[in-house]
């Protein structure tokens, strides 16, 4: 009997202290997204003006801010992978919310050693620059991104397009992703921007 209430109360003491961990991770990683300075602070969609594709763009600003950690990983050969999220949504009173678009622009951000030049590689640019500064400022825009192919929407319908952007976790070591589950350091994205858009035909004249 006793050798059972012993047992019991061991169980019950590790048992607190798993959930006291898993609460302290909960609270960390809540934490890490308040303190988080990225954000979006602009978004606009416009018709595209090239002849192709036909497609609405979007422009995008954003705030970055890389906390020591990441300064210091980059500053040691640590490649950090980044993508900008869009998303175009449809409301329907009867269903859930159609998806109708759902595309990632990917943006790598790296240091050469040798050429003491950082390098940010985005879809059909690179770009090279002596400062750590300078490459994040180059980050920090995305212009003419082709988002809305223009026959998969219809012109009068309202819809809800959202944009983020975010550090690809997944794409980093193991250890590192690790450490980012409770330092908020290793913890850089943005809450989704929603906004409102309504295609108008005349855009396209």
């Amino acid at each position: 009997m006793k050798f059972s209430q012993a047992h019991s109360s061991l169980w019950t003491r590790v048992l607190h202290g798993l959930l006291g961990l898993a609460l302290m991770c909960v609270l960390t990683m809540g934490l890490a997204q308040l303190d988080s300075a990225t954000r979006v602070t602009a978004v606009k969609l416009e018709p595209n003006k090239a002849p192709a594709p036909a497609a609405w763009n979007l422009a995008a600003e954003f705030e970055i801010e890389l906390g020591h950690k990441l300064r210091e990983a980059v500053d040691r050969g640590l490649p950090l992978q980044f993508t900008v999220d869009f998303q175009l949504m449809r409301s329907r009173w009867y269903w859930v919310d159609q998806e109708v678009v759902s595309t990632t622009y990917p943006l790598n951000l790296s240091y050469n050693a040798l050429t003491r030049t950082y390098r940010v590689i985005t879809p059909g640019n690179t770009y090279n620059t002596p400062t750590l500064e300078d490459a994040m400022q180059h980050m920090t825009k995305v212009r003419d991104w082709a988002v809305i192919p223009r026959d998969r929407i219809e012109i009068g319908q309202p819809y809800t397009a959202q944009v983020r952007f975010r550090l690809l976790l997944t794409e980093l070591p193991k250890p590192f992703q690790i450490s980012a589950l409770v330092n908020s350091e290793w913890d850089l994205s943005s809450e989704w921007l929603a906004f409102e858009f309504t295609p108008k035909r005349e855009a396209w004249k």
